[in-house]
């Protein structure tokens, strides 16, 4: 059987088309989106353990990394979901940096973006009684 009237067919295929290349844009967009804000949070959680190791004064490391996430990271997270956790385990000194990530396109949800650092103290810190 043969049907004279094919015009909705090629609204029909681009419709299909559409939503395949919709899918993949947004994925990607994501993805690009997520990786790179990932960046800026592991950067932050660097320089806070090591502002951490060099001045022991944990308020002024994660001022750092919030400064840090306020320059440029705002495009890929909210300044509001930035969390800074800074600690000393021993002689080492650990960061932590969580954000929630701005961009969310259906069907894709990004994650919590969680980066960690870890430096060693400095030698005086470490070794406080050769420095009285």
């Amino acid at each position: 059987m043969r049907f004279r009237n094919r015009r909705g067919g090629v609204l029909i295929e681009f419709a299909f088309a559409f939503l395949i290349f919709w899918t993949f844009l947004a994925g990607l967009f994501i993805t690009s989106f997520w990786g790179i804000g990932g960046a800026f949070a592991q950067e932050a959680a660097f320089e806070a353990a090591r502002k951490y190791a060099v001045v022991a004064d944990a308020g002024q490391a994660a001022a750092l990394a919030k400064s840090i996430m306020g320059k440029w990271a705002y495009v890929f997270f909210d300044p509001a979901s930035v969390q800074v956790s800074v600690w000393g385990e021993g002689d080492r000194v650990k960061a932590e940096v969580t954000a929630v990530p701005r961009v969310s396109i259906w069907p894709f949800k990004a994650g919590v973006i969680r980066r960690e650092a870890s430096c060693s103290m400095e030698y005086r810190f470490r070794h406080p009684q050769e420095f009285d």
